[in-house]
């Protein structure tokens, strides 16, 4: 590999070094050979909404590094924290009002789960403990996330997991339902889904299912948790999801988009039922929170973000610039090598049938980098998730590489 010290994040050992990035500009990076690469994955996983090297992002984030480096939200605050979750509650989906930080999508996911468990506990009714979530469903990679994940390859050699998670197929309103019915649902805690399953595949729901999801959830007494760690922040050209597709979930989570990824940064957003559940006692409600949960420098991230966010209309942007992508995307099933593509918003995925689907992919990613494009390759599918700062050009130009890499190919 490229460094023996370092050990790589889902990454083979036994592959070609990975390639190393060393510059950021715009929708742009450069690697170490001093090519320059349209990145069409924002920063790789869809994390860097608002394309790479904005000053003014990392001005905010040293001056408050000059002011305050940090200070713990363990009985303290200081202004940004309660700053930003103001900022954030203003945006997010009905009454999801109540903002807690962590520094990850995984880990918001945890807190997530946890919160669950604790307002039934709260609420006198601690069997409510089980949680069902999707195949293909991703929630990060701590232990609460793998258990509620489904992607099998992702948990096969840490178990035994958290007890009580079952994954039903996704989008498939009867399935859920058999599923609650059967475990009972006075023993069940949450439904746990994205709004449109990312890192799974890019699968957007049916129209009308999660306001199914919704209803069988109210009707059975169980807490909805919607995963925004991708689908948030403009990803679907809605601010949330939640908005796109009509629903206002009890806890949602978020991270990426958050902070454009210049600073580790997740957050874990409830409803007022359930932080109404916490408020009181004397005690410490909630026995949980991480070291660096609002820190100070991600806050001042955050706040320059959603401030970017709107003075650029960078959501509005995406809501055109993503149905741009979804009609160029769909001129790709022509081709006799590609099964399927799918996609929402500026979210979008081929997948190929052939003999050897990785193969495929692989071949098809180098090609694209040779043409100057950074798209992601998975299994069986390459990912297309850009900044939401790609103009429709942006857009063409990587679908038109696209079009001549599979073309060649098929």
């Amino acid at each position: 590999m490229g460094n023996e010290s370092l050990w790589y994040p889902f990454t083979p050992s036994s592959g070609p070094n990975p390639h190393q990035i060393v510059k950021g500009e715009g929708k742009y990076v450069f690697d170490y050979l001093g090519d320059r690469l349209l990145d069409a994955t924002a920063g790789g996983v869809a994390c860097v909404i608002l394309g790479h090297g904005r000053k003014e992002i990392a001005k905010a984030v040293q001056e408050q590094l000059e002011e305050l480096e940090y200070y713990c939200l363990f009985g303290y605050s200081h202004p940004l924290a309660e700053k930003f979750a103001h900022e954030i509650a203003q945006r997010t989906p009905g009454d999801l009002n109540h903002v807690f930080f962590t520094n990850s999508g995984s880990e918001a996911v945890e807190t997530a789960l946890k919160a669950a468990r604790a307002f039934w506990y709260r609420n006198n009714q601690a069997q409510k403990t089980k949680f069902i979530s999707l195949h293909n469903g991703y929630h990060g990679m701590n232990f609460g996330g793998i258990s509620i994940g489904g992607l099998t390859e992702n948990r096969t050699t840490f178990g035994p997991l958290l007890s009580g998670c079952t994954q039903v197929p996704a989008h498939d309103i009867g399935l859920l339902q058999e599923e609650i019915e059967f475990q009972n649902p006075e023993t069940i805690a949450a439904v746990i889904m994205e709004p449109v399953q990312a890192a799974g595949g890019v699968y957007p729901p049916p129209e009308g299912y999660l306001t199914e999801v919704r209803e069988l959830c109210d009707r059975n007494n169980i807490l909805l948790i919607l995963d925004e760690v991708v689908c948030g922040w403009g990803r679907l050209g809605h601010w949330f999801g939640g908005h796109r597709y009509g629903v206002v979930a009890d806890i949602m989570t978020t991270a990426k988009g958050l902070t454009s990824a210049y600073i580790p940064m997740g957050a874990t957003i409830v409803n007022e039922r359930i932080h109404q559940n916490f408020i009181g006692g004397g005690n410490i409600e909630f026995m949980h929170g991480y070291t660096y949960s609002g820190h100070p420098a991600a806050c001042a991230a955050g706040l320059t973000v959603v401030n970017i966010l709107e003075k650029e209309n960078i959501v509005s942007n995406a809501n055109s610039v993503g149905r741009h992508l979804q009609e160029r995307m769909r001129e790709l099933v022509e081709s006799p090598i590609v099964k399927e593509v799918r996609g929402e918003g500026m979210l979008a995925a081929v997948e190929f049938d052939s003999e050897d689907c990785f193969g495929t992919v692989t071949q098809v990613v180098i090609a694209m980098q040779k043409q100057g494009i950074l798209i992601r390759a998975q299994e069986d599918h390459v990912g297309i998730y850009p900044p939401l700062t790609f103009t429709k050009e942006d857009i063409d130009t990587v679908v038109d590489g696209l079009t001549d890499v599979i073309g060649k190919l098929s």
